[in-house]
């Protein structure tokens, strides 16, 4: 089984929940919100995904304010 690794999705613009899935499930990932989206935007999109999958399989939390952001796929 290959192992996958997070990357982010970018068109355009940063496609969030595309960039989401690609995080393998069981895996934590950290990422720079300059880099990758806002906080506001990432916890929009898990929260949607959540809800589409009808249960809680991303996590996002922020060791400071928003700067960092860290996803977690149960």
């Amino acid at each position: 089984m290959a192992k996958s690794e997070f990357r982010v999705v970018r068109e355009t613009q940063v496609n969030t929940p595309e960039s989401l899935l690609t995080i393998a499930k069981g895996h934590t990932v950290t990422v720079s919100c300059k880099e990758f989206s806002p906080l506001s935007t990432v916890k929009s999109a898990a929260t949607r995904l959540n809800q589409r999958l009808e249960k809680i399989e991303f996590e996002v939390s922020t060791p400071d304010n928003g700067a960092t952001i860290i996803i977690k796929r149960n």
